[in-house]
Formats: structure tokens, C-alpha cells, sequence
């Protein structure tokens, strides 16, 4: 006869208990009272905390407001000196490739002066004369660069 390698499972001494058979409620953790009472709270809590976000909210967005209004004019400044730096780079440029060319004014188109303006305000020039003498493929990438920002 072979030796038992196993255990055989076998009822707990006392038996099994009873089979419950009827429906089991189970029991309310809160009442309709407390969950509405609880949804007010937390409703008025997250009013509490919006109020106090926007209004922070409004204090950095006024702050950032005043920033870049003091920042503006340096901004602008440096755009014109940029814009002046390029458009003299252009006039020299221009001088340099006419040289040779009898009758030539630089600064002229035909005879009339680009810039002639009659009273003497500043016009900014074109897109053309400021990129006369760069790449097609710098001037698409400024101009391109400065519509997505």
C-alpha cells in the first residue's frame, strides 16, 4: 500500500453554521440629511476657495500687467535701434554694390528719395527694404517667427 502525500480536508469540528437564506440590508452609512448637508459644506467650501483664487489670480495678472507696461518703452527702444542698426547695414550695403553705377544715389528710386516725407515723421519701412539684402529663408523665419508669437 502507498503512503498518503496529502491531507484530506475535512468539515471545522463544530460544523458548518447555519445557511442564512433571507435578504441582508445592508446598513446606511449616512442619511439623505447628512450627504445633503455634507454636498452644502463642500459646495461652499470650494466657493470660499475660488474667491480667494481669483482674487489672487487678479492681483498677479494686474502685476504682470504693470511689468510689462514698465518694460514697454525699453522694448520698443531696443526694436528701433535694431531696425536703425539694419537699415544703415542696407544703406552701406547699397553703397558698396552701386559704386560703379554712374547717376546713382543711394537712397533714391528713380530719381525720389524712398524716404522723402513731408512732414518729416518717421515711416517705417517695408518688409522688402528691410530684408533687401538677408536670405529668403531669414526673412521667412523672422516674419513667420513674429506671427506666432
Amino acid at each position: 500500500m502507498a503512503s498518503k502525500g496529502y491531507k484530506q480536508e475535512m468539515p471545522p469540528p463544530a460544523g458548518y453554521g447555519p445557511i442564512e437564506w433571507a435578504k441582508q440590508i445592508p446598513k446606511k452609512k449616512m442619511s439623505g440629511i447628512t450627504q445633503f448637508g455634507l454636498f452644502i459644506g463642500f459646495t461652499g467650501l470650494s466657493w470660499v476657495g475660488f474667491y480667494y483664487q481669483k482674487r489672487r489670480h487678479c492681483k498677479d495678472d494686474l502685476e504682470m500687467r504693470d511689468a510689462r507696461l514698465a518694460v514697454l518703452p525699453l522694448l520698443l527702444a531696443e526694436r528701433n535701434r535694431l531696425l536703425l542698426k539694419q537699415i544703415r547695414e542696407n544703406r552701406d550695403e547699397e553703397n558698396e554694390l552701386m559704386k560703379n553705377v554712374d547717376g546713382w544715389v543711394t537712397g533714391t528710386l528713380w530719381g525720389k528719395p524712398v524716404y522723402h516725407n513731408i512732414r518729416d515723421r518717421w515711416i517705417d519701412p517695408s518688409a522688402d527694404e528691410y530684408f533687401a539684402h538677408c536670405k529668403y529663408w531669414e526673412r521667412m523665419y523672422t516674419v513667420h517667427d513674429k506671427l506666432n508669437h
